[in-house]
């Protein structure tokens, strides 16, 4: 029985450095457009996730219906299976925990 690696979670993509306006840009503009990216960048990243989590959690369904109908004997891939799932799923509910109280922190900053 061979257990395959899981592949690590892609890291957060590049965001370009502000750069100095040069004579004649809008600083306005650019900064607009550099948090336009950084954004898309960061729903990107979060869509990819949200997608593997699914297909992991759907890939345990599956499986796990595969072994009720007894088209699969290996209950080892089965187990794999759904530990994987169930592993994605806590990490991706301790990010939203890990993200929930860093925005409730920023809201009780006084200015």
């Amino acid at each position: 029985m061979a257990i395959n690696a899981i592949s690590p979670i892609p890291l957060l993509p590049q965001v370009m450095p502000n750069t100095a306006v040069g004579a004649g840009q809008n600083q306005g503009s650019q900064s607009a457009s550099a948090t336009q990216s950084a954004d898309s960048g960061f729903n990107q990243f979060l869509d990819n996730a949200m997608n593997r989590l699914d297909g992991l959690q759907k890939t345990a369904d599956s499986s796990s219906q595969q072994l009720a109908t007894g088209q699969i004997q290996n209950i080892d891939s089965v187990m794999i299976a759904l530990e994987k799932a169930n592993l994605g799923f806590s990490l991706a509910v301790e990010v939203r925990n890990k993200v929930l109280d860093a925005y409730n922190q920023v809201m009780r900053m006084q200015m």
